[in-house]
């Protein structure tokens, strides 16, 4: 747990225009919830002061209803999946070492819609992300139901916002992910009356797609930009490399982590390799004596030594497959994720 929290936050920083490796959770985040118990569910009379509300929810229903005509006239050179609003074609898919290009790193600044934003001041977006490798179970619904609840209200108080309930499909894990899983779980939240305002249903919704073995395209680029901006590098160590190195550190009495062997390599050792073939995979780099600090809600101020605990981590694999830490920290900055 302490590994996936250290990870995506600093890929969070990464992505973010700061520099601080410090997390906060806003203080009034714990209140958002509290405000749920002003949405009451009854089987009286309605009253007086309800005609108001269903005005509203009318009004969002319909803006929901538009979605696809919004997206085909605000953005006129979206393309179904493609995350990069662009006047050209898109390149074909390259890896995430041959270079970007100066205007890719233009569209990777715009990619993130919260960034340099308060996400006090802005409308919830709530998203829940199931792996489809087995049936929706009772924890699963119950962490639906608390950001469906939260995105409903959100939306109440910002008609005109972009909030909603965001359901993104986690199926990285390709030898457990079946579709017969994603379609069960669909079903299941259907079945509780738990819609969703973008997901798998709607790809050419804003920040579609909605699976992530469909955004492969959008996370070689992030890896690509943050290898050009030196926040990640390629890793040619094999397998029998890691196995000895683990082992060495474990017979020393060392929490085992990647000794960084490829961290300063010579470009164009790298260079060679990669021209020959060689596999490597794709590590981030984590700043020298960087620590993760997280204020959180429950436990207060926790802190912790990333670089002593985590090491480079993978973001993605020499097969070329993103890692979920990954994914998960730029999906939520590229759809806008708020909580």
């Amino acid at each position: 747990m302490k590994l996936n929290m250290a990870s995506m936050a600093l890929l969070a920083a990464s992505l973010s225009s700061t520099s601080s490796l410090a997390f906060t959770r806003p203080a009034n985040h714990r209140g958002a919830l509290t405000t749920l118990s002003k949405l009451h569910f009854s089987t009286k009379e309605p009253t007086q002061q309800q005609p108001s509300t269903i005005r509203r929810r009318k009004a969002l229903k319909q803006n929901t209803a538009t979605l696809l005509s919004r997206a085909s006239t605000e953005f006129t050179n979206y393309k179904d999946g493609a995350l990069f609003l662009s006047t050209t074609e898109e390149s074909t898919t390259t890896t995430a070492v041959n270079g970007a290009a100066s205007d890719e790193a233009e569209n990777l600044d715009n990619l993130f819609p919260n960034k340099g934003k308060s996400i006090i001041d802005l409308p919830p977006r709530m998203r829940f992300a199931p792996s489809p490798t087995g049936s929706l179970h009772v924890g699963g619904a119950r962490t639906a139901l608390y950001n469906w609840l939260v995105a409903k209200k959100g939306q109440l108080d910002f008609v005109e916002g972009d909030g909603g309930f965001v359901l993104r499909v986690e199926d990285t894990d390709l030898a457990r992910s079946t579709k017969e899983s994603e379609d069960s779980v669909l079903a299941d939240l259907s079945w509780l009356g738990l819609t969703w305002d973008e997901g798998p249903n709607t790809p050419l919704a804003k920040y579609g797609p909605y699976r992530q073995s469909e955004r492969s395209t959008l996370y070689s680029k992030i890896a690509n930009s943050l290898i050009s901006s030196g926040k990640a590098y390629p890793c040619f160590c094999t397998p029998e490399e890691l196995d000895a190195m683990k082992a060495r550190m474990e017979a020393e009495g060392i929490p085992p982590r990647y000794d960084g062997t490829w961290r300063d390599a010579d470009s164009e050792v790298v260079k060679a390799k990669i021209d020959a073939g060689d596999p490597y995979t794709v590590r981030f780099k984590v700043p020298a004596g960087a620590r993760v600090v997280i204020d959180d809600a429950v436990r207060g101020t926790v802190s912790w030594d990333a670089e002593a605990t985590v090491g480079d981590f993978i973001l993605l694999r020499s097969s070329g497959v993103p890692v979920y830490n990954f994914c998960v920290a730029v999906d939520d900055a590229s759809m806008g994720i708020t909580t």
